[in-house]
């Protein structure tokens, strides 16, 4: 007789925690897995995945590889790890997904503002080349779009004086890139013509 227990019952139990878990914390329904097992050759209805995470029905090893992959898993085996360590990992990829995502969104809104800034330096030339008085328009153009950045990392590091310290640190901030040789977009780096600097 061995001594070894059996790791059969233990992986199809874990295998059974960790689908729900992945599944769920990637806002997959079972239907919609279901349907992505179907398109990978797996003939599985919502029913089929409600059994497994029931842990009523085993999954085979071409399954297991497929369900992994049908949920974005670095790797399939991390179906069958236990379900404390898989919760932890599970965690670790759903925070850094949202960091990619939320880094992705500002460098979107960054560029977004740049265009704004170009967009406001044209229409406030354009206006000054028609005899209008400019001067409360133009703010925008002299904000660099690491002021958002900046703000907000000090918002998030809340005190009773934000707005104060605020201000102070973020001049200090934009003082040090400019005396870096950061460059900063300025009214003068625009040309015209293309409507881009």
């Amino acid at each position: 007789m061995s001594d070894v227990p059996p790791e059969g019952p233990d992986i199809d139990r874990n295998v059974a925690v960790n689908l729900r878990q992945f599944r769920e914390q990637r806002g997959v329904s079972q239907d919609e897995l279901a349907q992505r097992m179907s398109e990978r050759g797996f003939g599985f209805t919502q029913a089929t995945i409600w059994k497994i995470e029931r842990g009523q029905r085993p999954v085979k090893i071409s399954e297991a590889v497929a369900l992994g992959k049908a949920l974005g898993l670095s790797s399939w085996t991390h179906l069958t790890e236990e379900p404390a360590l898989t919760r932890r990992l599970s965690d670790l990829q759903d925070a850094n997904r949202r960091a990619n995502e939320a880094y992705t969104e500002t460098k979107a809104a960054a560029a977004r503002f740049f265009e704004a800034q170009v967009n406001v330096v044209v229409a406030v030339r354009e206006a000054q080349d028609a005899g209008l008085d400019t001067e409360r328009w133009n703010g925008w153009v002299n904000i660099p779009a690491e002021r958002a950045v900046i703000e907000a990392r000090v918002e998030w590091n809340r005190e009773d004086d934000i707005l104060e310290r605020r201000e102070k640190e973020v001049e200090a901030v934009l003082a040090a890139l400019r005396q870096h040789g950061y460059p900063l977009i300025q009214p003068e780096d625009v040309e015209f013509g293309g409507g881009r600097p």
